[in-house]
């Protein structure tokens, strides 16, 4: 059984996810979210970044999909995703889940290119995603492991 602040947490990422809100999440849904990402700080749909957004994006909902025992051609309620991120955390499968997703996150972060995202860049992207700026304070501090302020790149890799 979940808490109910993480049962609230995955129903925001299901809202925030949902792109055209019709209470079901589909591989289009995630495509589109990482379109929304890429749009929001410029960056072109076709560069390396966005792609790598893309294909973690897609590689998510695939995981989540299979986690809820979902065809990755169909679509997943509300319920069923919570079920599957609640799957995937209690495996301790979540990072192979979403890993990819926040690797390309973190590389669409780093606005000048030079491998490091600092909290600033941080949250432009996850303000763009939906975040409040406290959560995306939260998700950085969660993610900067040695606790200087930067998140290096290279440190998350994409596979």
């Amino acid at each position: 059984m979940i808490t109910d602040p993480v049962r609230a947490e995955y129903e925001h990422r299901f809202a925030m996810y949902d792109t055209d809100g019709d209470g079901y999440l589909t591989a289009q849904d995630f495509t589109d979210r990482a379109r929304l990402l890429t749009d929001a700080v410029g960056e072109p749909a076709d560069s390396p970044k966005a792609r790598a957004l893309g294909a973690g994006m897609r590689h998510t909902f695939e995981q989540l999909a299979a986690l809820a025992q979902v065809d990755a051609t169909g679509r997943l309620n509300r319920e069923q995703f919570v079920a599957a991120f609640a799957r995937a955390g209690t495996s301790g499968t979540l990072g192979q889940v979403v890993g990819p997703s926040i690797a390309a996150t973190v590389a669409l972060a780093d606005a000048d290119g030079d491998g490091v995202v600092s909290r600033e860049d941080f949250a432009v992207v996850h303000l763009a995603a939906g975040y409040s700026a406290a959560q995306a304070a939260e998700a950085f501090t969660a993610l900067d492991q040695d606790g200087d302020g930067r998140l290096l790149v290279e440190a998350w890799p994409a596979e």
